[in-house]
């Protein structure tokens, strides 16, 4: 049986790690599936809604017990390169991806959550980084995209701690974009990005991907990107329908053209 599934309805896809007896840990396995679960819905969706089985975690982190079976530093490599080759593929994918985390997001999970783009989560989950209690350090991203997010003082505390946040400080800090009841994140996550599908597709997929490789650059040269990406979506025929029907008080049929 796969431990990845995918689903698309409307215009939005649910992809779904299955893997509940083991805390939905990653391993190769769950990552590869992973790869291509995205890679099969990047022409059909619009948004991806990635949640996990079971209600006691939506990722526990990496699966320990593969690391006790690794014989080598370069077998530990090759795991942390394609963590992190994932986590790069998620955040540059071209749908809107919306995290639905309903359960504990640890480790690998949380860095699975940092490569989204948006995160609803229940109230009662944490969020955590507790590799050092290990004798790691967060090999999947962790240690650079959690302190762009929340900052670096705060990110340095949780993984040098290992203490977990909860779910409201995590909204506090910006980690979050919303809360949701237990039983409706999953919901919750797709009326966030049936939210973003009224507007222009191209014009979402093209904020996104400023947003993101604007923070690894300078300030002015994000707003030349910026300025050209702006440039460029001005010739496209989704912002003369924009236009169109906003000067005559019409809804706008958008056609990702």
């Amino acid at each position: 049986m796969p431990l990845v599934t995918h689903e698309i309805d409307d215009g939005i896809a649910n992809i779904t790690i299955d893997r509940p007896d083991k805390l939905n840990a990653l391993n190769a396995t769950v990552l590869t599936e992973l790869r291509d679960a995205f890679q099969a819905v990047e022409t059909e969706a619009d948004g991806v809604v990635l949640e996990t089985a079971g209600d006691r975690a939506f990722v526990a982190g990496a699966d320990i017990a593969m690391f006790e079976e690794m014989s080598n530093q370069t077998e530990f490599m090759e795991f942390v390169r394609l963590q992190n080759r994932v986590n790069d593929y998620i955040e540059d994918h071209p749908a809107l991806v919306v995290a639905a985390v309903d359960g504990l997001a640890y480790g690998g999970g949380l860095e699975l959550v940092l490569a989204t783009d948006l995160v609803v989560a229940a109230p009662e989950v944490p969020f955590g980084v507790p590799e050092v209690s290990l004798g790691f350090v967060p090999g999947g991203g962790g240690t650079q995209r959690l302190p762009r997010v929340i900052g670096p003082n705060k990110a340095k505390e949780m993984i040098v701690t290992g203490n977990p946040i909860s779910a409201e400080e995590a909204h506090d800090l910006g980690l979050v974009n919303r809360i949701a009841e237990t039983d409706t994140v999953q919901q919750a996550a797709r009326d966030l990005i049936g939210e973003a599908q009224e507007n222009a597709p191209l014009a979402i997929e093209e904020a996104i991907r400023l947003v993101n490789e604007g923070m690894d650059a300078s300030l002015d040269a994000a707003k030349q990107y910026e300025q050209a990406v702006a440039a460029y979506l001005y010739t496209t025929e989704d912002t003369a329908e924009g236009i169109r029907a906003f000067t005559e008080d019409d809804e706008p049929d958008f056609s990702r053209r």
